[in-house]
């Protein structure tokens, strides 16, 4: 973990699992895996644990952290599934450490610990999932929020071993310069951990594909993190690989739309098909993002970031006919990988972002 610099948070849905499988995270990155229910599809018949072993033990990096996420707010519009997961396994204190006991054989785990008082109102819930969990893990992540590190501050100093255990500070999408984030760096100054993570979901989950602006910038996605978080002494940036943190929600509708990455600027910009078809993605949607003047500058002037991109390649394959395009899902992997292969480049050519 010496040269570790950046944290990309998958939920472990379909098209996440695809990009764990197939991208060489490197030695610089670890991605954390958030288990949000039992199996991806119902029809898979093999358990919850042997498919997310095989998942962890597929992918190309050295470590792997393994959470159990209690941000998770639970409405009547979640998908049933996940509440389900979240009320047997995320919020019951026993089930959750036997959960991540599971996975003790395998070497490249780092279980993920988190506080469940505002959740459950039970009290020391960090310690008691520390104290099961520290013999059998070598490392462990402690995950602590912007509304809970207040309370949670004295449980996690009292746990975490200094040269061995990392905090993980999640501040969901709150701005990096916001007086809530400034008032708590003193308690982030107190809590002495081998690595320091900062986490921020840069794509705002209120943003829809029906109301971007085609080519314009998303003014909403705010990616400033991966420019500040070493300035706050953190040594790692987390977020959501240039997706958006969804509500976990069942269903919806065809809504042809793509928010993608430009690091020359390290901002957004935003795709959507004039009407309600598939067809949409490669009729619109491809050619625009491939014709676009920043797509254009960085094949000139930062090809490193548009050569063995596989979110680029998957683009021009479907432009080409080689593939289809027809699916929303898709879309979502191409802007994953294009997302991943710029912060990769960025990190092991120890670039600052943005380029220009």
């Amino acid at each position: 973990m010496e040269n570790f610099k950046y944290m990309p948070i998958f939920r472990a849905r379909q098209q996440e699992m695809i990009v764990l499988n197939e991208f060489d995270f490197g030695n610089k990155i670890i991605p954390l895996i958030e288990i949000i229910k039992e199996k991806d599809r119902k029809n898979n018949h093999r358990s919850s644990f042997k498919i997310y072993s095989e998942l962890v033990n597929s992918i190309k990096a050295n470590n792997v952290f393994i959470d159990l996420p209690i941000y998770i707010q639970l409405s009547n519009s979640t998908n049933i599934e996940v509440v389900a997961f979240s009320r047997s396994i995320i919020e019951n204190l026993q089930s959750r450490i036997d959960y991540l006991r599971l996975f003790k054989g395998i070497s490249k785990v780092i279980p993920v610990i988190s506080g469940l008082t505002q959740k459950t109102g039970e009290l020391n819930t960090i310690i008691t999932q520390f104290d099961e969990l520290r013999n059998l893990f070598p490392v462990i992540g402690f995950r602590t929020f912007h509304n809970t590190i207040e309370q949670e501050e004295k449980e996690i100093i009292k746990c975490l071993r200094p040269n061995k255990d990392v905090l993980i500070y999640d501040i969901d999408n709150i701005s990096i310069t916001s007086p809530v984030f400034r008032m708590q760096r003193p308690i982030i100054g107190r809590i002495k951990a081998y690595k320091k993570i900062l986490i921020r979901s840069s794509i705002n989950n209120t943003i829809q594909n029906v109301n971007l602006e085609h080519t314009k910038v998303v003014a909403e996605a705010d990616n400033s993190l991966i420019e500040m978080f070493s300035m706050y002494h953190f040594d790692v940036f987390g977020d959501y690989v240039g997706i958006k943190k969804d509500n976990l929600t069942s269903g919806g509708t065809i809504s042809p739309g793509l928010i993608f990455y430009d690091p020359n600027y390290n901002l957004y910009y935003g795709y959507k098909g004039k009407m309600k078809s598939l067809d949409e993605f490669k009729n619109t949607i491809i050619p625009a993002v491939l014709n676009s003047s920043y797509i254009q500058t960085l094949s000139r002037n930062f090809p490193q970031y548009i050569d063995h991109n596989n979110g680029i390649e998957i683009m021009k394959s479907i432009s080409n006919g080689n593939e289809s395009g027809k699916s929303q899902a898709k879309f979502k992997k191409i802007a994953m990988m294009h997302y991943l292969h710029c912060m990769k480049t960025a990190i092991e050519g120890e670039t600052q972002l943005p380029l220009s």
